[in-house]
């Protein structure tokens, strides 16, 4: 009897996702970034590793927003003559994914990688309600279900084919092994499998990396040393054997040291773009580029040289601004605390063409506000009310608080909020159930016979 209100969950949560792919299946926002990965999926099924078609992939993009669809690689015809360039400003994992379920289904089709994904995220409500039981119990983790399996933005990542809901299935993941785990011995195969997971979403999302290291470190504050010591080499070695060859490709490529990709500057000066700034800068791409170009004409995008100029600026404008950088990264730390809010208040109006977020036409701004404060209010009290158990609840709240530490000193973006917020959600629950018990006995008081 316990566990049918989560399978009623799990099923709502599928048809909402479901619901949601049919209605939004061609929104085209962020279209470019998965374009991007379809046509490094393209180019690695015939046999060019990690390469992009730069001519090829514009006229896809614009080929998809002049019919305002979401084009199938397998309906837009291959170019007359390939002229191909290494990727070298993002990762090529996402395009490894979807060309290794192209190459198993025999199609170039965005199907599978949209069901895959709603079918890992509606594991990952089941998982929230995991972790909500053991950390929490039975009701918290009942309550924190249902409201992942309702929060649009995670929906709404979770039908894109985008890689960044696989940051959260990692997140998650990991929380659910520590919270199981954490007062257990561990079977080593659990943490080399987990190490191995996050090894291919870094190949996917550089801002993991350092993940597994924090994940190491917190091992040694709930494990004996030597299961601590176990549980962290298990995950280390299985994360560096499937990770290194990236690093070796791109020493081989680039000739030079470099983890993941070459863009890192160009990012912190879209964080600086999103809010009022000296120079004037808004976080738009091309903005960027000609600031970069006025610099030094000789900074051309996706090149060694741009970030160098890039990074040289940063170091002048950081040691001449140090309390309005000091003051953007609390007000990016607000941000992550209260989405909507914190936009509303600190953020730029950000260009039309960057505007992204199905869930952000469907409802007006003040309800978006309002949920905002509401679900960022409690998830405070919640925080609030289980500091007496810091210890234990830390395993929970550390992919949230690595994702705070992370990017408030650089750029953050509503999708890179959205992986950690399931712990907002799970505190949420936890406070609502508070609430619930204070309210209980009065609401449902029994009322004295009249005449009494």
């Amino acid at each position: 009897m316990r566990k049918r209100p989560i399978f009623a969950i799990l099923l709502l949560a599928l048809l909402v996702r479901c619901g949601f792919l049919y209605k939004n299946w061609d929104n085209l926002d962020l279209a470019s970034s998965f374009l991007l990965h379809a046509e490094v999926a393209r180019n690695i099924l015939n046999n060019h590793w990690f390469e992009k078609n730069q001519s090829y992939l514009n006229a896809y993009i614009r080929a998809c927003y002049d019919q305002q669809k979401l084009l199938d690689p397998a309906d837009f015809p291959p170019p007359q003559t390939e002229a191909l360039a290494p990727l070298y400003n993002d990762e090529g994992g996402y395009g490894l994914l979807l060309a290794a379920l192209w190459k198993l289904f025999g199609t170039h089709r965005w199907w599978y990688i949209r069901v895959l994904q709603i079918l890992l995220d509606v594991l990952m409500c089941w998982l929230v309600y995991r972790i909500g039981r053991e950390a929490f119990h039975e009701r918290t983790g009942i309550v924190a279900a249902l409201l992942y399996a309702l929060f649009l933005p995670v929906v709404e990542l979770a039908v894109r084919p985008h890689r960044d809901i696989w940051v959260t299935f990692l997140y998650i993941t990991a929380a659910y092994l520590l919270v199981r785990n954490r007062e257990v011995r561990t079977p080593l195969w659990q943490f080399t499998l987990f190490g191995a997971a996050a090894a291919l979403v870094a190949w996917m999302r550089s801002t993991v990396v350092p993940f597994t290291l924090v994940l190491a470190v917190l091992f040694f504050t709930f494990k004996p040393p030597k299961e601590a010591v176990r549980c962290a080499a298990a995950m280390m070695i299985s994360f560096l054997v499937l990770f290194s060859p990236l690093v070796i490709r791109n020493y081989v490529v680039f000739d030079k040291f470099m983890v993941t990709r070459g863009a890192f500057w160009h990012s912190f000066w879209a964080g600086v773009g999103q809010m009022p700034n000296p120079y004037g800068l808004h976080e738009d791409d091309e903005e960027i580029a000609r600031f970069a170009s006025k610099l030094d004409s000789s900074a051309k995008f996706e090149t060694e040289r741009y970030e160098q100029v890039l990074k040289q600026e940063a170091i002048v404008f950081v040691s001449s601004n140090p309390l309005w950088y000091a003051g953007s990264i609390l007000k990016r730390a607000a941000v992550i605390v209260f989405p909507k809010v914190g936009r509303a208040l600190f953020f730029q109006e950000t260009p039309t063409q960057h505007v992204s977020g199905t869930h952000n036409r469907l409802l007006s701004q003040w309800v978006l506000l309002g949920a905002d404060v509401f679900l960022g209010g409690l998830f405070l009290w919640g925080l609030w009310r289980g500091k007496n158990q810091w210890k234990r609840l830390l395993v929970i709240v550390i992919p949230y608080l690595y994702t705070l530490v992370t990017l408030a000193p650089f750029y953050v973006a509503g999708r890179n909020i959205a992986n950690g917020y399931y712990v907002v959600l799970l505190f949420s629950a936890y406070s609502l159930v508070l609430i619930w018990d204070k309210l209980k006995p009065r609401l449902f008081m029994k009322q004295p016979p009249v005449g009494v």
